[in-house]
């Protein structure tokens, strides 16, 4: 009788093969393109909507028309209370799926890092500090009537913090496309498996 090929209670390759597959979360082909659809189109569409809001502000903060400012604070917080929202979510969870179910790993490419350092600053900063100072701009200008807009300080928080997050998202962007810095410290570490296009 012939000798075992592997060591007793040593897997085979395929046993290998179907316990990494186990441990490690693996977007299939066709769902790898829907999520990177979904990234794309969502993120594309979140530096849209804040050079828009850049624009917006721009137009509060040098008007002298009440009905001007009124109108452009409201659209202001009706953006950044459905759209915004609505895309940077689905940015930010689809880039999350993406990272995890494909070879880049999440923590594995600084670029990544870079990329998920500014998405969470611009989600919590948007939600928590621009959403609030958008409203208090729109209540400031929404009895305004005939008279010179006052929107106050509000107004001139926004027509700078706003466009520096459509330059903070450009870069991002910019990242995603140069992908520098190469692999972190567990990136290192990590396996070498070969990347899918």
């Amino acid at each position: 009788m012939s000798a075992p090929t592997t060591a007793p209670g040593k897997p085979t390759s395929k046993d290998d093969r179907k316990k990494s597959k186990k441990k490690r979360f693996e977007l299939s082909r066709r769902g790898r393109k829907l999520t990177l659809a979904i990234h794309v189109v969502t993120s594309v569409g979140w530096v849209g909507l804040s050079l828009s809001m850049a624009v917006l502000a721009f137009m509060g903060y040098t008007t002298d028309d009440a009905a001007v400012a009124k109108g452009v604070y409201y659209a202001m917080y009706v953006f950044d209370d459905t759209s915004v929202t609505v895309f940077s979510v689905a940015a930010s969870i689809s880039g999350i799926v993406l990272s995890c179910g494909t070879a880049w790993g999440l923590l594995l490419h600084w670029w990544i890092v870079a990329k998920w350092v500014i998405t969470l600053f611009m989600t919590i900063f948007a939600w928590f500090v621009i959403h609030p100072i958008v409203m208090k701009a729109t209540e400031n200008t929404a009895e305004a009537g005939g008279a010179p807009p006052r929107p106050g300080w509000p107004a001139d928080f926004l027509v700078w913090s706003v466009p520096a997050l459509f330059v903070l998202l450009t870069a991002a962007a910019v990242i995603s496309v140069y992908k520098p810095w190469g692999r972190t410290a567990r990136g290192r570490r990590a396996t070498v498996r070969p990347r899918r296009a």
